[in-house]
């Protein structure tokens, strides 16, 4: 018999992209911006299927942040922000991007052929 317990879902990797996991982190943030190691605590989390195998999938995360255009770097402040590496937030005029995501609805979209 199968049945569907939480132990199950927790090896279950979720229906969601790599980009809309670092939406998710980026606007559940109070500033509207995250480090990178606040990304992976983040997704770490809220989906414990990412508790494992971190390399892989951090690996990934730091490519889809350099690689997409909609992801920025933002510099910490002097004096104010302690700690190491820059902030990462939406870049200006990536609203159509955030519009995809609207009412918290993250998961995959299906491929159009």
């Amino acid at each position: 018999p199968t049945c569907s317990s939480d132990e199950d879902k927790k090896f279950t990797r979720p229906a969601y992209s790599y980009i809309a996991l670092i939406a998710m982190a980026i606007q559940q943030s109070p500033s509207n911006k995250v480090t990178l190691s606040g990304i992976y605590d983040f997704i770490m989390k809220k989906f414990p299927y990412y508790r494992s195998n971190q390399r892989a999938w951090q690996n990934s995360i730091r490519h889809n942040l350099s690689l997409n255009s909609c992801f920025v770097k933002v510099p910490r402040t002097e004096g104010n922000e302690k700690g190491k590496g820059n902030y990462w937030s939406f870049a200006t005029g990536c609203e159509s991007m955030l519009d995809l995501f609207e009412n918290g609805n993250y998961r995959r979209r299906r491929r159009r052929r």
